[in-house]
C-alpha cells in the first residue's frame, strides 16, 4: 500500500496539468472517434485524499489510452465541488453526499439559488470511511468521545451528519462533545497538533498513510448489531451501510475494523450527452487493468465491484445503456431508477411554488413539509384488497 505513494504524486501532476485558466466545460470540445471529447474537467476532493488519488489514476489512463485530457479541480467543501458542475465549469464531479442533498434540495441546497438539481450518477465505486483516533488518545469506543474535541467540518453537511450518527451510536449527541470548526483537509494537521481528538477520512489514501507512519492510530468500529444504536442513521445517512476492512491506514496484517461503506460516485447533470457518458464508462471498464491496482481503492472501480442499484439518485441514461449492454440492468433496477427520475421531476416542478410562498427563514422547513406531503405520503389503498410489504 505504501509503495504507491510516489505514483500518486506523479498521477496528480498529470491530472492537474494545464488546469490554470480553465473556465469552460468540455461540452464544446470536438468529439473523437472514441466518442469522447478531447478534454474533460472533473471536480473532487483535495490532493492527497484517496478520492483524488483514484481519479488521478483514471485520468492518467484516459489520457494515455484514449488521448483525453482529464483535469481535476479540487475543493474542500460540498458546494465547492458541485457548484462548478451546475454552472458548467466542470463536466463531472466526484462528490460526497452533497450529490444527494443537491438532488433533493436539502440543507444548504434549500435556498433560492439552488433548490433540487437534475443530477445523475455515472459510476459508483463503493468505499470505506470512518473515524480515526490516536492509539494514545484513550478513546476505545464511540461512547468514549464524550467531552472530547470533535471536528465540525466547515461547509460539509454530509460528513457532519455522519459524525452525528457516530455520536448517536455511542449514546451521545453533539452537545456531549467539544466541537472544533475545521475544514476537511485540515483535520490531519489538527489531530497532530492536538486541536481535535478524532478525524473523519477514507481508510486509505496517501495523506492518511503518512499520518499512520508517524503516529499509532486506530479506527473506531461499529461492532454492536443492536438496531437501537443505528436508529437515527436512516435520516442522517440513508445511503450508508457497515462494511469490514482489513487494509486501512495503520492496520496490522490480519487486523480489521467495521466502518462505513458507501459510494462517492462520479456524477454529472442529466443533460450530459448520453453517448459521451456511455463511452466514458465503457472506456473506464475496458482500460481497468491499466489503473486497477494503482491505488488501494481503484479496484473498486471494476465493473463487477461498482454499485448498480440506484439508491437515492438515478443513474444517467448513458450508464444505464452500458449496464443493459452488459446484461446486469434488470426490470427492478429500471423501476427504481425511473421512480427516482420522476421524483426529481416532481421536486423541480414543485420547488418554485414553495420558494414563492416561503420566507428565507422558513424555506427549508416548508420544503421538507412539501416533500413529506407531496412525495412521501403512502397512497391510499382499498382495505378489502390484499397487500404486502414491499420497499
Amino acid at each position: 500500500m505504501r509503495t504507491t505513494r510516489t505514483r500518486f504524486a506523479a498521477l496528480g501532476a498529470v491530472a492537474l496539468l494545464g488546469l490554470t485558466g480553465c473556465t469552460a466545460a468540455a461540452g464544446e470540445e470536438p468529439v473523437g472517434p472514441n466518442g469522447l471529447p478531447q478534454q474533460l474537467v472533473w471536480s473532487t476532493y483535495n490532493v492527497g485524499t484517496g478520492t483524488y488519488n483514484d481519479l488521478a489514476a483514471i485520468a492518467n489512463t484516459l489520457t494515455t489510452e484514449e488521448g483525453v485530457q482529464v483535469r481535476l479541480m479540487t475543493a474542500d467543501t460540498g458546494i465547492g465541488r458541485l457548484a462548478p458542475l451546475v454552472n458548467g465549469t466542470v463536466d463531472y464531479s466526484r462528490a460526497g453526499d452533497e450529490y444527494y442533498y443537491a438532488f433533493e434540495g436539502d440543507y444548504e441546497y434549500a435556498s433560492p439559488e439552488w433548490g433540487p438539481q437534475d443530477l445523475r450518477m455515472v459510476w459508483a465505486p463503493l468505499g470505506n470511511y470512518g473515524l480515526l483516533v490516536r492509539e494514545d488518545s484513550g478513546i476505545e469506543s464511540f461512547a468514549d468521545l464524550e467531552g472530547k474535541r470533535f471536528p465540525e467540518l466547515t461547509a460539509n453537511t454530509s460528513i457532519n451528519n455522519k459524525m452525528e450518527g457516530f455520536l448517536n451510536y455511542g449514546g451521545l449527541t453533539g452537545d456531549d462533545v467539544q466541537k472544533v470548526p475545521v475544514s476537511y483537509g485540515e483535520q490531519i494537521a489538527a489531530l497532530e497538533a492536538g486541536q481535535i481528538d478524532a478525524l473523519y477520512q477514507n481508510v486509505v489514501g496517501s495523506n492518511i498513510d503518512e499520518l499512520s507512519s508517524k503516529h499509532d492510530v486506530k479506527w473506531l468500529g461499529f461492532d454492536d448489531p443492536d438496531p437501537a444504536r443505528y436508529e437515527t442513521w436512516d435520516e442522517l445517512m440513508p445511503m450508508v451501510s457497515v462494511g469490514e476492512v482489513t487494509d486501512g491506514a495503520g492496520m496490522e496484517k490480519g487486523e480489521s475494523a467495521r466502518v462505513l461503506e458507501y459510494t462517492i460516485p462520479l456524477t454529472t447533470l442529466a443533460s450530459r450527452d448520453a453517448d459521451e457518458v456511455y463511452h466514458l464508462v465503457k472506456s473506464m471498464v475496458e482500460h481497468y487493468e491499466s489503473y486497477g491496482t494503482t491505488t488501494p481503492d481503484t479496484h473498486r472501480f471494476s465493473f463487477d465491484a461498482v454499485l448498480k442499484e440506484p439508491l437515492v439518485v438515478p443513474f444517467h441514461e448513458g450508464t444505464v445503456r452500458y449496464f443493459e449492454e452488459r446484461g446486469v440492468w434488470t426490470e427492478e433496477l429500471e423501476r427504481k431508477n425511473q421512480e427516482l427520475v420522476e421524483r426529481g421531476e416532481r421536486m423541480r416542478e414543485g420547488w418554485p411554488g414553495v420558494v414563492g410562498s416561503s420566507s428565507e427563514e422558513t424555506l427549508a422547513q416548508d420544503w421538507a413539509e412539501w416533500k413529506k406531503t407531496e412525495l412521501d405520503t403512502e397512497p391510499a389503498t382499498d382495505p378489502s384488497e390484499e397487500t404486502d410489504d414491499e420497499n
